[in-house]
């Protein structure tokens, strides 16, 4: 089945270390324009979140089928790599 829909991403900013897991989405759209607004956002807050940005599907939980495509890293200097597809 081919795809009929634009690609559809998605930021979500991450604290470091919050014990709560709090976090907040910055942007859905089209990739370049969620790429500036992640970053514009990153800017503001001087790097304190992290932000990573996912290509999602409609209509899917993203938790299903997460595609991270880039990722601003705090000023911790984390890393946020996808996790590898399971092997059964």
């Amino acid at each position: 089945m081919s795809k009929l829909q634009p690609s559809l991403y998605l930021a979500q900013a991450f604290e470091h270390g919050e014990a709560d897991r709090r976090g907040y989405v910055v942007a859905v759209g089209a990739l370049e324009v969620v790429r500036d607004l992640a970053r514009a956002e990153h800017a503001r807050r001087h790097g304190v979140y992290g932000i990573a940005i996912y290509e999602v599907e409609l209509d899917v939980p993203m938790q299903q089928h997460p595609h991270l495509v880039d990722y601003l890293a705090s000023v911790m200097g984390e890393r946020w790599v996808e996790r590898a597809a399971a092997v059964s």
